[in-house]
């Protein structure tokens, strides 16, 4: 969900757990142009599931679209459809894109989305670093009017990391939808200079303060690997055992029955 390289992230994915061997679905709750599907080796109609398996067997991936919708765009699968198709045997990914960003990098959702089902297991947010900077207004942010309630902003203010990671690690902003159970992972897009990458790597840091954020991913997705930094959360580390003699210690360690506690905890710095 979100906005800022959704389609291009899907079908990148797609195409990097295809080659790894995995069997993957890429889909839409919403709708998705006629030219975007075509960046899938392989499609087949909602009404016609019954040579998904010999597609998959053939490709590795399938595009699942549904009727057009007179926009020069497709419909999707719902989120019955998916939940169907998450228990079949023959699949080991689903891959879905859950709203629209009308090609604006940065936005906030309406009402009526994002449409995101059920069996989720990862909610991505999506946001383009390049909206940094940028007038909190229709023309650079999607749905600004809400973006703004949410990071309590006025319209037409910039856009910084504050705003958007209060956007993005927000309940009604990019953790709408969140199944219960189900891990939070925005990924910010766009760091195609030193300059972005550094403010997606403070923004990074500022949406690992919300409990509900479980990694962020700093991306480009134009490079080759895509991913420039993975923030992840950590429990502890524990440092045990033996006598220290690499230390000079000869003696037993008092105390070493004991169990170390562990505190849980977060990463501080950049993990790749």
């Amino acid at each position: 969900m979100g906005g800022g390289g959704k389609t291009t992230s899907l079908f990148g994915l797609a195409a990097e757990l295809s080659a790894a061997g995995m069997r993957v679905i890429t889909t839409t709750t919403t709708h998705i142009s006629k030219d975007q599907a075509g960046f899938a080796p392989a499609s087949v109609s909602v009404d016609d599931l019954a040579s998904l398996s010999a597609k998959l067997d053939a490709h590795g991936q399938c595009l699942i679209i549904g009727a057009p919708d007179g926009k020069g765009r497709v419909f999707g699968a719902t989120s019955d459809l998916i939940a169907a198709l998450k228990a079949r045997p023959d699949v080991d990914v689903i891959l879905v894109e859950a709203d629209g960003s009308r090609s604006l990098p940065f936005k906030a959702p309406g009402h009526h989305e994002p449409v995101v089902p059920e069996t989720t297991t990862i909610l991505v947010p999506i946001a383009g670093l390049n909206a940094l900077g940028v007038p909190l207004d229709e023309s650079h942010v999607h749905r600004a009017d809400i973006a703004a309630r949410l990071a309590q902003a006025p319209l037409g203010s910039p856009v910084t990391t504050d705003l958007m990671a209060r956007v993005l690690s927000h309940p009604e902003g990019g953790a709408k939808g969140l199944p219960e159970g189900a891990r939070l992972v925005p990924l910010l897009n766009k760091a195609d200079t030193e300059e972005l990458a550094r403010q997606g790597n403070e923004l990074a840091e500022k949406l690992m303060a919300h409990g509900r954020v479980d990694a962020v991913l700093v991306s480009c997705l134009l490079r080759n690997p895509p991913i420039l930094q993975a923030w992840t959360r950590v429990g502890g580390m524990i440092h045990a055992a033996g006598q220290a003699a690499r230390f000079g210690a000869v003696d037993p360690v008092p105390h070493a029955d004991r169990v170390p506690e562990v505190h849980p905890g977060r990463s501080t710095g950049q993990e790749g």
